[in-house]
């Protein structure tokens, strides 16, 4: 299993006094996000991630649906092991919404910048940026940004030059100067092998709401900022979600954040 997630866990450990006593309120999987609130206020949520090829057959739903909520935070984490994708989302929403109460400016540099604002700027005119996940606002932007630019996708129906199969990662990954994951690979599993391959990246950030674990492990790997949420309105969220939405729906209801390790200063370079 990943190792990023279980040093996540060991933090939260570390971090959180009394985590065993911290309940499930709501536990909701939408279509577009799986979202779990605890009694601490603090919520989290994952992108709703089906394996290709997976169907809704009513036998392999969640068995245990309509006794996650009000259960222990602990008992969800253990999900974040689950070989089932299904749980594995709950986990990392429930695992995001404790990384929550860790989020301070004491530790970590936080802003509201725009991610692909942010991103656009460490760009130089000769770089190869590789994107894990196909984020379509941002690819015009790189485009006009880069050299050269490869979007790597694992169920992608776009026909473009720039989109290519998850299974060319590990040969042009390595060639990026700069790198952006989408948080859902932190919970389908990809993101240590995706990480371990951009360790030759200048720049590499994690973006999305599904990236809203405790981010010291990222930071350990070269990670240099990481774009996720902070929840502002619990209720809309998750009205939201239960109706189906994705992000752009799940914007009147989060505030986008940048985070930085304080260990790496925000430098631009447009040269």
């Amino acid at each position: 299993m990943s190792q990023i997630i279980n040093e996540a866990l060991s933090l939260i450990q570390d971090r959180i006094p009394k985590l065993t006593q911290i309940k499930t309120t709501k536990v909701c999987i939408g279509l577009g996000y799986t979202g779990v609130q605890l009694s601490t206020g603090k919520t989290g949520i994952c992108h709703t991630l089906l394996e290709k090829g997976q169907n809704l057959e009513c036998c392999q739903i969640i068995k245990n649906a309509g006794s996650l909520a009000n259960s222990n935070a602990t008992d969800l984490l253990e999900y974040t092991q689950s070989q089932n994708i299904r749980r594995r989302v709950i986990g990392i929403a429930t695992l995001n919404a404790l990384s929550q109460s860790t989020l301070n400016s004491n530790d970590y540099l936080i802003s509201d910048q725009n991610f692909i604002e942010y991103i656009s700027k460490q760009i130089r005119k000769n770089d190869t940026v590789a994107m894990v996940g196909y984020i379509k606002p941002f690819i015009q932007i790189l485009q006009r940004k880069a050299k050269k630019l490869y979007v790597f996708e694992r169920n992608c129906e776009e026909n473009t030059e720039q989109v290519l199969p998850e299974s060319d990662i590990q040969e042009l990954i390595p060639q990026a100067d700069v790198a952006i994951i989408t948080g859902s690979s932190i919970a389908n599993g990809t993101i240590d092998n995706v990480l371990n391959l951009c360790r030759g990246a200048r720049e590499i950030g994690i973006v999305g709401p599904s990236a809203g674990i405790i981010p010291d492990p990222l930071f350990k790997r070269g990670v240099t900022i990481i774009g996720t949420i902070k929840t502002i309105d619990s209720e809309r969220l998750f009205s939201i979600i239960m109706e189906g939405g994705g992000t752009p729906q799940i914007k009147s209801a989060v505030k986008f954040i940048n985070i930085r390790s304080k260990a790496q200063p925000c430098v631009h370079n447009e040269t």
